[in-house]
């Protein structure tokens, strides 16, 4: 693949062989870009039709397969594998998240409610409730506001999410869901968490249980890009 980089230098120039450097290391470093501040060269460079076939061939020898979306302006990648979820990648805490977002973004998409480019606009407060209700289905111990915002964080790290400031008056922050969640979640993420809640967390035990719960005993950590 070194030879391909080498030869979009010698065509376009070395300005832009560094922009198709920069733009790859950061769709393997965060998964996904979306177009906006601050994005738009990386975008631009990774949809630029003289650069697609270099970027699917350059993802594909590592294993990743490239998506996207004009009409919603963003690029991702994702491991050639069925289980889009992670295959174990995630914490459970953090694969619950992940579906209740994806659920919510689904649900109000169902409902006409997205905005421009799919986007689904809600505040944190209402994630939680939704993510304390399917977690408390197995337990009655307290969800860790500060956990589940890292959670979120995280997601917000991939582009998944955008996380706005928080309203000290009303205690709660918007969130904008964006639609690359559904491709990440895979399909029927309501039906996904319920199974999930059954296998992975009604058979640990108390321990584990109750270190998904908030208490802090951590996990292994999810493996890096994912």
């Amino acid at each position: 693949m070194l030879s391909e980089f080498v030869e979009v230098e010698a065509n376009f120039g070395e300005e832009k062989g560094a922009d198709l450097r920069k733009a790859c290391r950061y769709l393997l470093r965060n998964q996904f870009v979306f177009n906006g501040r601050g994005l738009a060269t990386i975008y631009d460079t990774l949809t630029d039709g003289r650069f697609r076939r270099v970027i699917g061939e350059f993802f594909d020898c590592i294993g990743y397969v490239v998506h996207h979306s004009n009409d919603e302006q963003w690029v991702g990648i994702m491991l050639g594998e069925d289980d889009v979820v992670g295959g174990g990648r995630l914490r459970i805490d953090e694969t619950i998240g992940l579906l209740v977002v994806a659920a919510h973004w689904q649900a109000e998409a169902d409902r006409g409610e997205a905005q421009e480019r799919a986007v689904v606009r809600t505040t944190f407060n209402v994630l939680y409730e939704r993510y304390k209700d399917t977690i408390q289905k197995v337990s009655s111990a307290t969800i860790q506001k500060t956990r589940f915002l890292e959670i979120l964080r995280d997601l917000a790290s991939r582009h998944l999410v955008s996380i706005g400031e928080e309203d000290r008056d009303q205690q709660d922050r918007e969130v904008d869901i964006r639609p690359m969640i559904r491709l990440v979640s895979g399909d029927d993420a309501l039906r996904r968490i319920e199974a999930y809640v059954r296998e992975e967390i009604v058979m640990t035990t108390p321990e584990i249980r109750a270190s998904i719960l908030g208490d802090g005993t951590p996990f292994a950590s999810a493996e890096p890009g994912q």
